[in-house]
């Protein structure tokens, strides 16, 4: 009889206290982990969620063991998650996902301390601005494909995160400047500061407003300018950002109704930006809209609401399916679009993990549609929803 290991690979969502987990497995394929070991509780299996591990190897000879009463674990069998440093994710991606919440714990700061009535640090959040837009020009598609992880009880701080990674995209995209692109970053990271005035009642209501309360909503973008205003640091281009990312250039926008001579091309810029990833979010009362979708209501106002070269840049820099879109392929596989195809767009390069039609998940592996030996093409873009996928498991 082999002496080797019995090994049972689960997803992570199946991982249970007192099972033995020999290896682990992150999107990209086997991660490394420091030691074998057993799983003491939920809160480890939760946090092997939140560093992108998807699946596990485990040994369900050792797990049964583990699960005994008063069994005490071997050295070699020290508990999975005990030590920080037990999964190393070094990867690009655990790298951007890092730099990802930190931004996200810097807003919350910021929010806390206009709330209080305290200066923003603006030194701060430069640093992070600059650790983004460098990310953006070393791995722009991997930026791009985390801001599409939607918490739908987290709007406010995803919604400034994502708008500030596209702006920053969109910026370099047409040629602007390292440090303009910073200054878009950081006013993306802000523009929606002002809401911190706004009543709870009114900024998390389930349902549409009326137009009493609709006008206390429109006030925040007012609130973001003043802020900016009146803390230190600040650029023109931010404080553009923050204050007219609801105007149009029709002049039909808020709060000041200014029109296509009084908009600068970063507020028109950051009004496509706040469209787009409005109508593609996930909300607790609304379902999130294909990004084809929402290219279509962008080409709908364009020449009207929006500057219509503008839209036809933006839709260009995002492609026909942008990074962090679930697609089905020809083959009824589903994979998540991972990297652009400037050349050919419908051809980029994708993320296979699940069969459609047999609804269960395969091994994770990269694809590109472009390479000449391959038939597989896309379908269309779907709703991860549709099969209950977590998208964020795979990004």
């Amino acid at each position: 009889m082999s002496d080797e290991p019995q090994r049972t690979r689960i997803l992570v969502e199946d991982l249970k206290p007192g099972m033995f987990v020999v290896e682990i497995f992150g999107a990209q394929g086997k991660t490394n982990l420091s030691r074998p070991g057993v799983v003491k509780s939920e809160e480890i299996v939760h946090d092997l969620r939140k560093r992108g591990i998807v699946e596990v190897c485990i040994d369900p000879a050792r797990s049964a063991a583990a699960t005994a009463p008063q069994a005490p674990a071997a050295e070699s069998e020290a508990p999975v998650g005990e030590d920080p440093d037990s999964i190393a994710d070094k990867t690009p991606e655990g790298r951007i996902r890092h730099l990802y919440h930190s931004a996200q714990d810097l807003q919350k700061q910021f929010l806390e301390q206009v709330r209080h009535g305290e200066s923003l640090d603006m030194a701060l959040l430069s640093e992070v601005a600059d650790d983004m837009v460098n990310t953006l020009f070393s791995h722009g598609d991997a930026m791009l494909c985390l801001a599409r992880i939607r918490a739908k009880d987290a709007y406010l701080m995803e919604h400034s995160m994502n708008v500030a990674i596209l702006l920053a995209n969109f910026g370099r995209h047409l040629g602007m400047e390292r440090d303009t692109l910073k200054q878009l970053t950081m006013g993306g990271l802000l523009h929606d500061v002002g809401k911190v005035m706004t009543p709870d009642e009114i900024l998390h209501k389930p349902g549409k407003l009326s137009e009493e309360e609709f006008a206390i909503m429109r006030e925040h973008a007012m609130h973001s300018r003043l802020i900016l205003r009146a803390s230190a640091g600040v650029t023109d281009v931010m404080v553009d950002v923050a204050a007219n990312h609801h105007e149009r250039i029709d002049g039909t926008g808020y709060p000041r109704g200014l029109g296509a001579d009084d908009l600068s091309v970063y507020s028109r810029m950051s009004s496509i930006v706040d469209v787009y990833d409005a109508l593609t979010a996930e909300r607790v009362y609304k379902k999130g809209m294909p990004s084809t979708q929402a290219f279509r209501i962008l080409l709908e106002g364009a020449g009207n609401q929006f500057d219509a070269e503008l839209v036809s840049q933006f839709i260009k820099c995002m492609s026909i399916y942008p990074p962090g879109t679930l697609v089905l392929l020809s083959n009824q596989r589903l994979a998540i679009v991972m990297q652009r195809n400037r050349k050919e767009p419908l051809k980029p390069l994708v993320k296979v993990f699940y069969h459609a039609s047999r609804r269960h998940y395969e091994d994770v592996k990269l694809l590109d549609l472009s390479k000449p030996s391959l038939t597989t093409t896309i379908k269309q873009a779907v709703d991860p929803a549709e099969y209950d996928i977590e998208m964020e498991r795979f990004l």
